[in-house]
């Protein structure tokens, strides 16, 4: 059965483009640490798959979120995420 045949499909966000080893965070607008992700992968330019959850396992809430990306030896990238209904 295709999951995607009705409805969104599942509420994932994949960071894409990643080093084999790096921390991503995501902060609300205000600071607050909403989920850290640890990517660990054989490869380069892999991906990591975030389900939108916080690290409470609560649903997030619509709005802008701050991503950072920290690969050590490599640098940092911080970007925006707008979850939107």
């Amino acid at each position: 059965r295709n999951p995607y045949t009705s409805g969104r499909g599942p509420r994932v966000i994949q960071f894409i483009h990643l080093p084999q080893k790096c921390t991503i965070r995501i902060y609300t607008v205000d600071g607050s640490l909403v989920r850290s992700l640890e990517h660990d992968s054989s490869m380069n330019d892999g991906a990591e798959l975030w389900d939108v959850m916080t690290k409470d396992n609560m649903d997030l809430a619509y709005g802008i979120y701050v991503y950072h990306v920290e690969a050590p030896g490599i640098g940092q990238h911080i970007g925006r995420i707008l979850i939107v209904k």
